[in-house]
């Protein structure tokens, strides 16, 4: 007997049938953003994180198991101020609202075809545009290799939604067009956080040498599940001046092949900037330009291990980024640096927890600024490089931050600093190992205030503590192994008694 899913009620996989096709189907249910009145919402929902939007509210509601309670997601209405219903919603008759209101659009149905060969961009742009107009949805491409000719926008409450590796999105350019987004959202080119809300994409692969790939752009409460990417011309997934963005499950094999290359980038766009486009098929169109940080983004469970060498794995370029998250992933062969935030670019609020980055030339390089940057937070976090040819600069390296926590840490590699700082306020590191320098362990280089506790310097050529010119660095239970002076004092040194 087929089972039935709990929201939706489609049918799963009965013997008998050539494909068993229950991991999409539930897959469907799981992410579908059922609609209707708020009075038929249920009273406990089938999934963590299952939305309900109240038509009537406006607003969309998501379930928290944890708080075994309904809580306000987004919406122009406030959970205490929902917007009043028209005459056209209390006018409406909704019919099984877990039906009807929650359409499931599958491309082909559209006659939109994965052969690897036909140009369905046109054709995607035009039924994302109908799903929006229709309230939302999901959008289902089947196993298939699906080509862009143009960038799709995708509109509020859309997902879209594959078959794991077996959907394939590739975008196709003219020569010169190279690196013009593969897929966007609408509201790309206005200001602040004013385009498509509420959207994601789920359960695809992005194969697209000429293009860059994912471009959020002016988007808010967005989620990118189980994404994984081979060639791109700059990025899988480029996150440009967006907010409550969530990336989860994302596997990387590549970088890019074009000068810009991480895999992962946050991003904002600037009017200087002639990057951070969509192609329409006959002309390109940037991002709005008015600077909006990218903020509360999150990525987390997962891997980037490119065979192609880009210089970054995940890269915050540009001033303005805001509470980034990087957590629970692994990152290797990286030519510059695993994790990467640009000299002279205030970042707020970076954190980096239980990420492992093994074989790069660096591990974190959050490069040069005097002030302007506050709050990073490194936890739980390896970085080891054995390959002597590989190791350069320091393991881990940040400047100009005001509080920045670094604990339970372990750097360990042939780099010339294990960690280096410059310009650090309130720098608490706590539980970290620094191994096999070839100049120095810990260095505090120049306008440092920093304290040093349960720490192990190991295996470095010159010092295992460097106190530079106007630091001031009190130290204390750290251990010296094998180090070709324990201490060495330009600045200020503060030390404890139970030092050793």
């Amino acid at each position: 007997m087929v089972e039935r899913t709990p929201r939706l009620d489609l049918g799963t996989f009965d013997e008998g049938e050539e494909w068993d096709h229950t991991d999409t189907v539930e897959a469907v249910d799981k992410h579908a953003i059922v609609r209707g009145p708020i009075a038929d919402r249920p009273a406990e929902g089938e999934y963590d994180d299952e939305l309900y939007h109240a038509t009537d509210q406006r607003i969309t509601w998501r379930w928290d198991t944890s708080r075994e309670d309904w809580v306000y997601f987004s919406g122009q209405g406030s959970p205490d101020q929902p917007v009043p219903g028209t005459s056209h919603f209390e006018a409406a008759e909704f019919v099984d609202a877990r039906t009807a209101e929650t359409p499931v659009w599958n491309v082909e149905a559209h006659g939109i075809e994965g052969d690897g060969e036909t140009e369905v961009g046109q054709n995607v742009h035009d039924l994302l545009a109908e799903v929006e107009s229709a309230g939302g949805g999901i959008v289902y491409f089947p196993p298939g290799r699906y080509i862009f000719e143009r960038t799709p926008l995708i509109g509020d409450d859309t997902i879209l939604l594959g078959a794991g590796r077996s959907t394939v999105f590739e975008g196709s350019r003219p020569n010169g067009e190279e690196g013009r987004a593969l897929l966007s959202n609408r509201g790309y080119d206005t200001v602040e956080y004013g385009g498509a809300s509420n959207w994601g994409i789920c359960n695809v692969r992005i194969d697209s040498p000429e293009t860059n790939g994912i471009m959020l752009a002016h988007a808010e409460n967005v989620r990118l599940e189980d994404v994984y990417g081979d060639r791109i011309y700059y990025h899988h997934i480029d996150v440009v001046s967006s907010k409550n963005i969530n990336i989860d499950s994302y596997w990387a094999t590549r970088g890019g092949e074009a000068g810009s290359n991480a895999p992962i980038q946050f991003d904002n766009q600037t009017s200087e900037i002639a990057s951070n486009s969509v192609w329409n098929g006959t002309d390109e169109s940037l991002a709005g330009s008015d600077g909006t940080p990218t903020r509360n983004c999150t990525l987390e469970n997962f891997e980037i291990d490119p065979e192609n060498g880009p210089d970054y794995g995940v890269h915050m370029h540009r001033n303005g980024n805001e509470s980034i998250t990087i957590r629970d992933g692994y990152i290797t062969g990286c030519l510059s640096a695993a994790i990467r935030g640009d000299t002279g670019d205030e970042i707020a609020d970076l954190t980096i927890d239980c990420v492992s980055c093994i074989e790069n030339a660096r591990g974190i390089s959050l490069g040069q600024l005097k002030s302007g940057r506050r709050e990073l937070t490194i936890t739980n976090v390896t970085i080891r490089t054995d390959n002597r040819g590989l190791a350069a600069g320091s393991g881990i390296y940040a400047a100009g931050f005001d509080g920045a926590e670094i604990s339970n840490t372990i750097v360990d590699g042939e780099f010339t600093n294990s960690i280096l700082f410059d310009d650090m306020d309130d720098l608490k590191l706590s539980t970290v190992t620094a191994k096999g320098a070839s100049s120095q362990a810990f260095r505090f280089r120049e306008n440092v205030d920093a304290t040093l506790t349960a720490a192990r310097a190991a295996d470095c050529g010159d010092a295992g503590v460097y106190a530079g010119s106007n630091s001031s660095v009190a130290y204390g239970g750290v251990t010296f192994e094998d180090v070709g002076s324990e201490v060495v004092v330009d600045g200020e040194l503060r030390e404890w008694n139970m030092s050793s």
